[in-house]
């Protein structure tokens, strides 16, 4: 699993690439520590290069989504596929996060907030 990091002004900027299954998780949950670690507090997972996402990924969305809030931070997701959007639905988990069409309209959601 490949995740690109980028960071724009306050906000860092997850890209996964490929599925979010039990293989992939220790990845998705190290590059959101190193994000904590690095007092990154407001991060977008965007999941448009995503294919497929595990229920146990979403609960590591989940609980680094309450580490960043703890820390006056959020986690906002984007460009989620119809797979994903199910699958987030099924585990009825879609009202604990702001979801974005875009990573744009995410970033403005930061913004916005601001």
């Amino acid at each position: 699993m490949e995740i690109q990091r980028t960071e724009m002004g306050g906000l860092t900027i997850l890209r996964p690439e490929g599925d979010l299954d039990e293989g992939a998780i220790n990845d998705l949950r190290r590059a959101l520590l190193a994000c904590i670690k690095d007092k990154r507090r407001n991060v977008i997972v965007n999941l448009g290069g995503v294919r497929y996402i595990s229920f146990m990924c979403i609960g590591v969305l989940i609980e680094r989504r309450r580490q960043l809030r703890a820390l006056s931070g959020d986690l906002k997701l984007a460009g989620l596929n119809l797979f994903a959007k199910r699958t987030f639905h099924m585990a009825s988990v879609t009202s604990m996060f702001s979801i974005y069409d875009t990573e744009a309209q995410a970033v403005e959601g930061f913004r916005q907030a601001a």
